[in-house]
């Protein structure tokens, strides 16, 4: 199978949400000496702005985002430690909660895996946090800060 070919695939099944599909498609790449960086990015991330756009278009809906970003972790834990080998970095850092007296998380948890679906890193301070918790996004060097709903200023 041609590398182009591969990849395509990656997206694909990322797209169908078939996690053990492209855990194996995205080893199977490595095997191939695919680099991590395409992998990632003509793979993984080009699945993950295809289900974006359609999202955004109202073709698909939470659900299958849903099953999609889980396909996505799903191939970036077999993909990382060979990221990390090859050096590549994250786009940035994200902070992520939902602010006190907010227990709900489902929104929260979609963000976050559209957000990790663009490379970035995301440090998840979970729910019902007070705004003051929110200083951790100094402290993991955060470029945003998402909460959920907005903080008070």
């Amino acid at each position: 199978m041609e590398h182009q070919e591969l990849l395509q695939e990656i997206s694909t099944f990322l797209q169908k949400g078939r996690s053990p599909k492209v855990k194996e498609l995205v080893q199977k790449a490595i095997d191939s000496v695919l680099p991590p960086k395409s992998i990632l990015e003509e793979g993984l991330l080009a699945g993950m702005g295809i289900i974006g756009e359609k999202f955004k278009n109202n073709e698909v809906f939470v659900p299958e985002v849903l099953i999609a970003a889980r396909a996505m972790n799903g191939g970036v834990e077999v993909l990382k430690p060979h990221l990390v080998e090859a050096g590549v970095e994250t786009k940035g850092v994200v902070v992520i909660g939902t602010v006190k007296g907010d227990l709900h998380d489902i929104g929260k948890n979609l963000v976050k895996l559209m957000v990790k679906g663009k490379g970035l890193e995301v440090i998840d301070l979970g729910v019902d946090m007070a705004p003051e918790q929110f200083v951790a996004a100094k402290e993991h060097n955060a470029d945003i800060i998402s909460s959920s709903p907005p903080l008070a200023r």
